[in-house]
Parts: C-alpha cells; structure tokens; sequence
C-alpha cells in the first residue's frame, strides 16, 4: 500500500505555484506561459513503433473559386499580382500582426479570454488585411478548441468580402518549450537549455519535429522560436533556461537542429531575438537594455547562432528591444524619461537594414519583437514607433498595440493613418511597404499558407497528434537524458532503497509536488523500487523552519530537496530559497540520512551548496497540476520528474552543464571564480574508468623508464587550469627531472593550462632490484581547491619488475618509451574524492564517483534514432 501526503508547512500561504520572484519571465509580451506541446501519434501496447500511425501532410494543393467582385484568388494570382492589386492602406495592414488575447465586447463587464471568434473580432479581421495574428496561453485551451479557433480565424481571412485579395493570415505562437509553451493540452518539452546540457543536435532536432507536427496539426504555422541568444550573462532576467547554452557555437548548433525539425512540418520559424538578448541584467518586458560591445566582440558570441541561422535558411528573425552604442550611435529623446537613449535595434536601420539586409544579405522576414513591451512602449510613441521599425527594416510590425475591444480598433487606425501620411508625403516609399508584403507573401506560398483551404486540417489529426503518447515518452526520454549530476560525495548516487523505506520529497511550491509524486510512481510502476517504499510530499515557503521539518527527516530514510533561486538575490543564505534547502542539508548529514539537491531552476545555484553530498540540475521548474495517473492529461513540466527518476536510476541520464557556474560568494555571483566548467557532469551505471595509467612489465635497473598517464575526459577538470601531484615509490625509484614537471620530495607535480592535452609522461628510474609500485597515488587538485584522488581500496596501478641491467653502469640511461613493454593496465583506477588528506587540501571537494557515461548516450541516441525513424517511415508511406 502506498503512503504519501502533501503536508503544507507555511504559515502564509502564496498562490499555488512558482512566486512572482522566481517565476520566469515569459517570452514576447509578457503573457502568462504555457506547456509546449510535441507532434507523435499515440500507440497502444499492442502496436509496434513501425505501425505507429503518422498523420500525413497534404500533398497536393486545392484551389479556391474566385468569388465576384473581388479581384482575384491568391492561386490565380503571383506574388507580384497580389501586390499590384493591394491599395497602399492594404500593404500597410498585411504587415501588422495583433493579437486578441483578451476582448471585451459591446455590453459585457470585462474582457474575458479569447477562445472563439467572436462577431467583433470577425468583422475586425474583415476590416482590416491584417496579415497574420499572434495566439497566447489564453488562446489556446484545448486542443478542439484551438482548432477551431485558427479555422475560424482563417474562415474570417478568406470568406469575408473585405478581404481584397482573400489572403489567409500567418497564425504565430510563442511554443518554445520548457518554461515558454503555449498549449496547454500539449507535451512539454523539458526547455532549451535542458537540450544543452545533453549537446545532441538529434534530441534538438527531435524536439523540434514534435512542436513542429503539433502546431501543423492545429492550423499554427508560425513558431516565434528557436531563442538563438547565448545566455553568456548569468544575472539575465528574461532569457536563463531559454537559451541553448553559454557556448555561442552550441547554441548554434542545436538551434539550428530544433529549427530544422520544426520547418518540417511546414512551420515557419522566428530565431530571435536579433542580435542577442543574453548578455543583459535588464528584461525588455519591463525596461531598456543596453550592450556595450563592440562589433567584434558581437561578431564572436551574440551574432554567431544567428549568422548560422541565416545560412540554413531561417524563416524570420524577430529583433531585440536593447541599445547597442556601439553599432547604432543615433540618438533619441525618451518620452518616459526625458533623457537621451539608444535608438534599440529594432528601430535601427545600421543593424536591421546594414547589419542583417546589406552584410549577411538576408532576404527572409524580419519580424519585430512586440511593440508593446515597455522597452517600446514607454521611451517611443505607438505611431512613431511604428514607423520607425518599418523604415528601419522591419516587415512585420507585432502587436503595434494593445487590442481589447472595438473601441481600440480606433488606435490601429491612427497607426494605418500616420504610415500611410508618410508614404504620401514621401518620408516613407511605397517600395519599402512592397519589399515586406512580398517577402510575407511568398513565405506564405512557401510553407502552404497562401492557398490554405479550412478543409485542409482535420479535427482527428489534431486530437491524435497533440500530447500523443508517444510525444509524452519522447519528452520523458529527452528530460532525462538532460538531467547534469553536479555532486555524488560517498556514492550516494543513486539512491538505493529497500523494503520499508521512506522519502521525504520537499518543495518550495504547490505545482511542484506533485511532479515529485509522479517521479516515484513511475519508479513503482516500471520495478525500480519497492512498492512497500512510502514517500511524502511537503511544501516549505519563507515562513517554514528546519524545526517544524526535523520530524518529517527523522522519519525519512532519504531526502529530495528542490533548490528553485531563479535570480541572484535568492541565492543569499538568509533567503528562504535558499536557507531552508542548506539547514535539509545539514540536518540530513547530521542524522545521517541520504539527501539530495535538485536544482530546477536556472543551474546557478549548485554552487550554493558546499555541504550537500549528491546535487542534481534539471534546467526546468514548471510544475504540474495534481493527478494520481503515470500519464497527466493536461501538459506538465516534465523536469522535475525526471530529476526523480534519475536519483534513483530509474531513466538514464547523460546531462553536462551547457553554462560554466560562477562561485558563490556571500550571496553573490562571482566575476572571476567558476565553480564548475561547463561540460561537467557526473555519471553512474558506466564501467569505464576516468584515468588510465600504462607501465612496462620490467625495465633495467638504473635505466629511465616512462609511465604514460591519459585523462580525457575527467569530470570536465581539464576544462580549467588544474594541478595534477603523483606520489612516487621513492623507495624503489626516483623520478627524473623534465621541463613538464616539477618534482618536489615524493611527488611530481604536473601544472596544467586549461583545456591541456591529457596525456602526461613522467620519466622514472628503478633502483631496487625486485618487483614494487611505482606509482602510489594520483591527486588532482582544480584552480579552486577541489580534490580527487585514486581510490585507496582499487591499489591496482602495475607493479614494475627492476631487474639487473645488462652492463655495470651505475648512471641511468636516456628514458625509453614503453614500445612493446607498455600495456595497459586491466583495471584502471578511478579518481575518487580525497578523504584522508584534508588538512591539506580545500574543504570543497568534488564528487566524483560517477563514471563518463558514453554507453547510455549511444543508447539513448540509438532508441531516439529508432523511434524517429520508424514514424518517419509511416510519414512517407
């Protein structure tokens, strides 16, 4: 029988769910978030992956009857036609994209969610040529709903007389997933910088295809992702766990893989937000950034994903609300402030027309970041602001204001209005409006929107593609396979539990319990652990203290605590974010209980807990509404659970950390010291060892022998500068001097640059006849005082035979390399932390028990490759 409970320990009780301090910013405007969705079709136990059906895209265009008046259908017109028929008004309308979140209709008290077409919305979209619309979280509800929503949406486009040209719109959505989703009854995806930490281009690309086919399926066929920003600025308030990685050339890489999965499917994408938004303090949703660097320093980091986005055929690139000085000098007056800003680059024609048009010569859309964010609408006026981006290169102007009622229609006159006024009086040619509503155009005939016909989509593939159970098991594989373990003191990973057991889930909020609960479910459920093992689920929040939880760890054999500090103040001890995880802690390893950290947030925090034995980052806090099934209904943030099932190696990870992580001092991020290097990562269940050490079987008395020594790959240490001391046998050899080390009584010190070869050879002379150990211990010490040593109870370096030398000489030789006499060792020993040296050495240690998991990224990519490959196969069928 299965024991749990959710105990709430607060004396004040916040809103259920993540606070308004450590929820994550949401992507373009600032609406609330939802769940990603992905695009597999459910299969049943009995179904083989290869019968797994597959919906198929339409393969043949149909045409429409062109109806009387108007001028003509868009299938018997080009591009070029549909222009010259289009008044000046028209182009000006094509190239604004609103959005109708929320509507207030004649004789209702409020504005209230839009999730059907309503008559004024209707009558609006037959007024004005709009050429697309944004969706957000209130949009899109369900999945029939959504459905009919963007068939009515189009309906409205196409049918109504006003529409000279009847020209269906671009539907855009922010679906990026992880902490940025829209669809509620999708599958949410574990988010992009959980895809960076597995660097797989196949897992990018798989994400990719899943958000791409479930949008396609509900009629959206605009994606404003991928985010391509390298969130090189640990304090970003906006960007964090939506960026791919702090490697410019990562984020690259699998930006270009999740962009490719999502076109397709017909999906045009948005790569954003031009020219980087991850070095900033400030979010744009609520101020002003500013960047100053140069171009060269641009060039090297924020640009790069970009420019390879560019090259492989990007749809858009959606501009950045932020000051660059030193790329866009002009100057303007802010009408909030009164004092002289930065023109942003999204009103910049040095960057959008000089930068993008003229020296990366892009020809696709550039699309600007929502007008209404403060950043815009605070410094700049809706008007003016307008214009500006259209001058500056912008071809679609998003959400030039604020639309809540047909009385607001009134402000996107004036906007029409102003444009027009200046293309009449020549401040703005016609030529400009005519280069954007070709290029939207024939991205429209591209990705199949020009000739879109309603009876194109059908209600059954939506409701089979989206949140598929297939998608659900994708998703559980690639949360997984992202999950980093930054600590494992003593091997208490994973956790090993036995009849009568109990664990203690701990959480900082509502949602995020129940995705504890579900992780060990699911460990019951596939026989990970037993079904007698008990478990209880108890939130703390900032009026909870270690003593009102010190029953509930006396009564635990093992304790998972969630650390969610989502900006740099939390991470000061006396905040409760961060207080109540370190007093777990310490209580834990006073009661001698196994506790672990699982870091949910942005991955900073793993620094922040000196004393833990066994830290997790999993890159995701979105959690999830309660439900007692294996398989929620409703969309779920899924990394949390996955976090849990690694803890107990119910699901194989193979996540390194995709940002290096700043010490932490007195609270703060520090500017210099790294506490761990990107790509570190630990891993378990893998026999290969970390350091493989070859010796000859026997060597000459008197005569230098070499011992050669190989690290690659040892726990990302070789990223940074790091020392390496041998210990040395004195008593039967001695090591000869040489220009890579220094020797300093027993031991040979090795001072190796960051990102040094990891072959080492150390040149050594026998000078006892008889057989003895050359080598005693390996102790690896990084830059900031972290050691390992070779594990004590392995003692399984080669003994070496001295024999007698053939001739009398009493002076050693030049040294020899090993040639045939070296071999490798059997059993090569692992590093292992440094227990009994510790007056020596810092007291922050490193775990290192786990072991370079190559095996389980090969099986993972291999089960991927499968399951990819068998519905491609139906796709083509």
């Amino acid at each position: 029988m299965e024991a749990k409970a959710e105990t709430d320990l607060s004396v004040s009780q916040p809103s259920s769910g993540s606070s308004l301090e450590s929820q994550p910013v949401v992507s373009e405007t600032g609406g609330s978030s939802n769940v990603a969705t992905e695009t597999i079709t459910p299969a049943t136990s009995e179904e083989t992956l290869s019968s797994i059906p597959v919906t198929e895209r339409p393969t043949e265009e149909l045409t429409q009857p062109k109806e009387e008046p108007f001028i003509a259908t868009t299938e018997e017109k080009d591009v070029d036609g549909l222009i010259a028929d289009m008044t000046v008004r028209q182009k000006i309308t094509h190239i604004l994209m609103p959005d109708f979140r929320k509507w207030q209709a004649e004789g209702e008290a409020a504005a209230t969610d839009v999730t059907v077409v309503h008559d004024e919305i209707a009558e609006a979209i037959d007024q004005y040529d709009f050429g697309g619309v944004i969706l957000f979280a209130e949009n899109v509800k369900a999945t029939d709903q959504t459905f009919h929503l963007t068939q009515s949406l189009q309906d409205a486009a196409i049918s109504n007389k006003a529409n000279n040209g009847k020209i269906p719109l671009l539907i855009g959505i922010d679906q990026e997933g992880g902490i940025v989703y829209r669809l509620g009854s999708g599958t949410a995806l574990p988010g992009n910088m959980a895809i960076g930490a597995t660097d797989s281009t196949m897992i990018a690309k798989e994400a990719g295809e899943i958000i791409g086919r479930e949008l396609s399926a509900l009629g959206i066929n605009v994606d404003f992702a991928p985010v391509l920003d390298t969130n090189n600025n640990p304090n970003n308030p906006v960007i964090g766990l939506r960026s791919f990685s702090s490697d410019p050339e990562r984020v690259a890489r699998l930006g270009v893989a999740m962009m490719s999965g999502i076109q397709d499917y017909n999906v045009a994408v948005a790569a954003k937000h031009f020219p980087g938004h991850g070095d900033t303090a400030v979010d744009s949703h609520t101020g002003l950034p500013l960047v100053d660097k140069s171009y060269d320093q641009l060039n090297a980091l924020e640009l790069l994903p970009f420019k390879v986005a560019v090259e492989n055929g990007v749809d858009m690139l959606m501009t950045a609300h932020i000051q660059y000085p030193q790329i866009e000098k002009d100057k303007v007056i802010s009408k909030d402030s009164g004092e002289e800003i930065y023109i942003p680059a999204t009103l910049s024609d040095d960057i959008l027309t000089g930068l993008v048009r003229n020296q990366y010569g892009y020809e696709g859309i550039i699309i600007s970041d929502a007008m209404g964010m403060d950043a815009i609408a605070k410094n700049f006026g809706e008007t003016e602001a307008a214009l500006m981006a259209i001058q500056a290169g912008v071809d679609i102007v998003l959400m030039p204001t604020v639309l809540r009622s047909k009385a607001d229609l009134a402000k996107i006159d004036r906007i029409i209005d102003a444009i027009e006024v200046a293309v009449q009086s020549g401040q703005l040619d016609e030529s400009r409006l005519d280069a954007s509503v070709k290029r939207i155009l024939t991205l429209k005939e591209k990705r199949g929107v020009l000739n879109f016909k309603t009876e194109d989509k059908s209600l059954e593939t939506a409701l089979a593609q989206v949140g598929s159970e297939l998608n659900r098991d994708l998703e559980r594989m690639i949360a997984a396979s992202a999950v980093t373990v930054v600590k494992n003191d003593d091997t208490i990973l994973p956790f090993k539990v036995t009849e009568g057991d109990h664990v203690l889930l701990l959480g900082a909020y509502n949602n995020e319990l129940p995705g504890l609960e579900l992780g060990m479910r699911r460990l019951k459920a596939d026989g990970i652990i037993p079904e007698t093992v008990t478990f209880e689920a108890v939130r703390y929040n900032n009026q909870s203290t270690i003593d009102q939880l010190k029953e509930k760890i006396d009564a635990a054999s093992h304790v998972i605590v969630i650390s969610e500090t989502g900006r740099e103040a939390q991470l000061a001890a006396d905040v409760w974010l961060t207080k109540i995880p370190t007093e777990v802690v310490a209580y834990a390893n006073e009661t001698n209980k196994k506790a672990a950290v699982l870091s949910i947030s942005k991955p900073y925090d793993v620094a922040n807990y000196p004393a833990a034995k066994a830290i997790l980052a999993v890159y995701g806090n979105k959690g999830m509404d309660p439900t007692e099934s294996l398989r929620p209904d409703n969309a779920f943030g899924p990394n949390i659970t996955a976090g849990v099932e690694v803890i107990f190696n119910g699901l194989k990870h193979i996540g390194r950390l995709p940002v290096d992580i700043p010490m932490i001092e007195n609270g703060s991020l520090s500017d210099t010291a790294i506490a761990y290097g990107i790509n570190y990562g630990l891993f378990y269940n893998d026999p290969v060892k970390q350091i493989e050490v070859n010796l000859p079987e026997s060597v000459p008395q008197n005569t230098a022998f070499s011992a050669l020594l190989n690290y690659h790959s040892l726990l990302g240490l070789e990223k940074a500068e790091h020392t390496i001391k041998i210990q040395i046998n004195t008593k039967h050899f001695t090591a000869q001097p040489h220009e890579t080390y220094t020797i300093d009584g027993d031991y040979v010190i090795f001072n190796r640059a960051a990102n040094a070869s990891g072959d080492l050879q150390l040149y050594l002379v026998g000078t006892q006849l008889g057989e003895a150990q050359p080598i005693l211990d390996i102790v690896i010490q990084d830059a900031i005082g972290r050691v390992f040593s070779l594990e004590e109870a392995a003692n399984d370096l080669r003994p070496v035979y001295v024999v007698k030398a053939t001739d009398d000489t009493k002076e050693p030789t030049q040294p020899t390399e090993g040639g045939a006499d070296k071999k490798e060792l059997d059993t090569k020993p692992v590093i292992q932390p440094l227990a009994n040296k510790k007056e020596e050495t810092s007291s922050k240690q490193l775990p290192s028990t786990g072991q370079v998991s190559d095996q389980a990224s090969l099986i993972l990519g291999l089960g991927l490759s499968l399951l990819a490959l068998a519905y491609k196969r139906r796709r083509e069928v």
